[in-house]
């Protein structure tokens, strides 16, 4: 690792500001990713966003629908949001997602697997990058919530009807609203 870098900042820091500058992502005035170019996916043209589209380099690309994500497990997540209030997000979790279209996953992720992460984007073109083991409950501590509820109701318009929840995170940016596709895909 470059002398730059502090080791402590770690692995998937690394790997998402590459990929930021890969993908060409600006910044925004309050320093979050912004894409730039026009999104291709918006409340206008995809009234209801009701699917999750999962493609890449995985065994099987396919497209979502609520009922095929709400047959999944149930996972509950309390946190505290930015104003202080303690807010319980329910959903299921992203490695139980991916593994529907066969994404690498568990002892599959070693070698040149470890080159690979999921690019989240959401209806607005905001995208934000995930490393495999983040998102694997072999190597990760808390798993990533696809969140379809917040305190018992359904998610916000402006968030819904699903959201990345990443509990461990200081702050909420890689938290994708309004998520339309997930795609894992080579960081070389």
């Amino acid at each position: 690792m470059p002398k730059f870098f502090p080791a402590r900042w770690g692995f998937p820091l690394l790997m998402a500001g590459w990929l930021t500058l890969w993908s060409g992502s600006a910044l925004s005035a309050r320093g979050q990713a912004r894409p730039a170019a026009t999104p291709t996916a918006t409340k206008a043209t995809r009234p209801g966003l009701t699917t999750l589209r999962i493609g890449g380099l995985v065994a099987t690309p396919r497209t979502l629908t609520a009922a095929e994500l709400a047959a999944l497990p149930r996972r509950e997540q309390a946190l505290t949001d930015q104003e202080g209030r303690r807010r319980v997000y329910r959903g299921v979790a992203l490695a139980d997602v991916l593994a529907l279209a066969g994404a690498p996953a568990g002892a599959s992720i070693h070698g040149p697997v470890l080159a690979q992460a999921v690019l989240a984007t959401g209806a607005d073109g905001y995208q934000a990058v995930f490393a495999l083991p983040e998102i694997d409950p072999a190597f990760a501590t808390q798993p990533i919530l696809l969140a379809d509820q917040l305190d018992g109701q359904p998610l916000p318009a402006k968030n819904g009807p699903y959201q990345l929840v990443v509990p461990l995170e200081k702050r909420p940016t890689r938290w994708v609203r309004q998520l339309t596709d997930l795609r894992v895909v080579n960081v070389q």
